[in-house]
């Protein structure tokens, strides 16, 4: 049996990943921390086998009063946790990075491709806390503490917030919508928490690169109106207009084009067999 903390109580990743290690009856023993605080620093890692480093500050902003909390959190916060982890013995270390490191999307209608070759590049402060909290787990690495960095793309499921959820409520409604075939990386929360599993299982380190499929942000809004019974007609027509909002912060999340590549996506995961469209049809189970 493999003893897995959870460091992030009640987080949506953390919360399916402690759902998908409990599919597997015996296998794995699971504790999810409160990491809020300083409740946490008492805690006796000694019994985990892995740590799971789920708590962070979700909500991307450039807004320059939320660096200090960016860099509290989602940068101090993790190395604290992983220096204590290796202090007490734990032999792996797992963090929930993101893709954001490698800096933003592309200006809507245009497409930006994420390689081997690419480098980070963080345009803002959340960005910059991530890529910063990578280096200092990094440096906590020995022969016997092994650290596995999770960048993953937009990440959605049932109960998830941020982008999706806005994207989602506008398919839910609208009558029509733009057809840009810009190029966006998902991963389907349950294709995540099972590359965790794996990575407990393997206990290794790393870097990888979750990416359950590359679709356009029309593709996931037919889809979400095809879960509620509806038909969402894609109008190239609507296309000039936000290619024209381009360089505008919300038409670049949600139509920038932003992916891996498929030989930076598919090193060392294999995401699951369920379509695109049948995520998101679970994803939207009892929404109204």
């Amino acid at each position: 049996m493999r003893k897995v903390l959870v460091a992030g109580r009640n987080s949506f990743i953390g919360t399916a990943v402690e759902r998908r290690l409990a599919e597997f009856d015996g296998a794995y023993e699971t504790l999810a921390l409160d990491m809020h605080g300083d409740a946490w620093k008492a805690f006796d890692f000694s019994p985990f086998d892995c740590v799971v480093h789920v708590a962070g500050v979700a909500h991307v902003s450039p807004k320059p009063e939320l660096r200090p909390v960016y860099e509290a959190v989602n940068r101090d916060l993790a190395v604290a946790c992983g220096r204590r982890a290796r202090e007490m013995g734990v032999r792996q270390f797992v963090f929930l990075s993101s893709a954001i490191v490698f800096g933003a999307a592309a200006p809507a209608g245009q497409n930006r491709e994420i390689g081997p070759e690419t480098s980070p590049s963080p345009e803002g402060a959340y960005g910059r806390s991530k890529l910063e909290a990578e280096h200092g787990l990094r440096a906590l690495e020995d022969g016997r503490f092994r650290v596995a960095i999770l960048r993953p793309m937009m990440v959605f499921g049932r109960g998830c917030k941020g982008n999706y959820n806005q994207l989602a409520a506008i398919a839910r409604r609208a009558p029509f919508f733009p057809a840009l075939a810009n190029r966006r990386g998902v991963v389907y929360i349950d294709d995540l928490a099972e590359l965790i599993r794996r990575l407990i299982d393997a206990g290794e380190g790393g870097t990888f690169h979750p990416q359950t499929c590359v679709a356009s942000t029309a593709d996931i809004a037919r889809a979400v109106a095809a879960a509620h019974g509806r038909r969402l007609p894609c109008l190239r027509a609507l296309d000039p207009l936000v290619k024209a909002l381009g360089g505008s912060g919300p038409a670049r999340r949600a139509f920038g084009g932003f992916y891996y590549r498929e030989d930076m996506a598919a090193h060392g995961y294999a995401p699951g067999t369920l379509s695109l469209e049948e995520c998101v049809a679970r994803t939207e189970e009892n929404h109204g």
